[in-house]
C-alpha cells in the first residue's frame, strides 16, 4: 500500500464529520486497527479498500493516490447516530473496566482476577448507594445493610483490595508466582494494550491520561 492511502483515509473520515469509532464500526474493524490505517502503521486488504471506497463514494484510484478525482459519488449511506458526550465518556468507561477484568484473566492469577474484581463491585456498590440517596423518596427497604456501615466496609473493602493486590503484585514481580507463561502474558506496552484489547485497552489508555491530567491540577 503506498503512502497516499492513510492520508486519504483520514480525510475522508473527517470531511464526513464522525470519528474514528465511528468509521470503523460501519467498516467492520476495531478502532485499534483503524487508527493502525490511518497512521499508516499496518496495511490493509484489498477488500478493505473496496469497502472504504463504497462507504466514502469515492473511486479505488482516488483512495490509492493514482487519481486527484474522487470519482463517481454514491448515493450518501444512512445518517450516521450521533454518540452523545455522556454516552462516548460512559462507553469509554465501560470499555476500561472490561479491559482491567480481562488483562487480569490474562495473567492467570485467580487471586489477582479476585482482588480486581472485589474492588469494581465494592465502588460501584458504595456509588449506587450515594446515587440512591439523590431521591429521598428511594425506599431504604432496599438495602439491609445501614448507610453509615455500608459506606465504611464498602470503603473497607476496596482498599483491601488495593493492599492484596499490592502484595500479590510485589510476589509475581519477585517471580516467585509467575510461570514463565504468566510472565509473557503480563508483558504490556501502549501498542500491546490496542493490538491485545483493540478499543477497550484503546479507552484505558484514554482513561489513564485524562485521570492523571486531573490529578496534576
Amino acid at each position: 500500500m503506498n503512502n497516499d492511502f492513510p492520508r486519504i483515509l483520514t480525510l475522508l473520515r473527517k470531511e464526513r464529520g464522525i470519528s474514528q469509532k465511528q468509521a470503523a464500526a460501519q467498516l467492520g474493524v476495531s478502532q485499534a486497527l483503524l487508527s493502525h490505517y490511518e497512521k499508516g502503521i499496518r496495511e490493509c486488504g484489498l477488500d478493505f479498500v473496496v469497502r472504504v471506497a463504497e462507504f466514502y463514494g469515492v473511486s479505488c484510484d482516488y483512495l490509492l493516490g493514482r487519481s486527484p478525482d474522487p470519482g463517481r459519488k454514491e448515493p450518501a449511506p444512512p445518517d450516521i447516530p450521533t454518540v452523545s458526550e455522556d454516552e462516548d465518556r460512559h462507553g469509554a468507561l465501560l470499555s476500561a473496566m472490561r479491559m482491567l477484568l480481562s488483562m487480569s484473566d490474562r495473567i492467570g492469577s485467580e487471586k489477582l482476577s479476585g482482588y480486581v474484581e472485589s474492588f469494581l463491585k465494592a465502588a460501584v456498590y458504595r456509588m449506587f448507594r450515594q446515587v440512591y440517596r439523590v431521591n429521598p423518596r428511594n425506599e431504604e427497604s432496599l438495602f439491609t445493610v445501614p448507610a453509615p456501615r455500608a459506606d465504611l466496609r464498602a470503603a473497607q473493602q476496596m482498599e483491601e483490595a488495593v493492599t492484596e493486590t499490592e502484595i500479590l503484585s510485589q510476589d509475581l514481580c519477585g517471580e516467585r508466582l509467575l510461570t514463565a507463561g504468566q510472565r509473557e502474558q503480563a508483558a504490556l506496552t501502549t501498542e500491546l494494550l490496542t493490538s491485545l484489547y483493540g478499543e477497550d485497552g484503546s479507552e484505558m489508555l484514554r482513561l489513564i491520561h485524562e485521570q492523571e491530567e486531573k490529578l496534576k491540577r
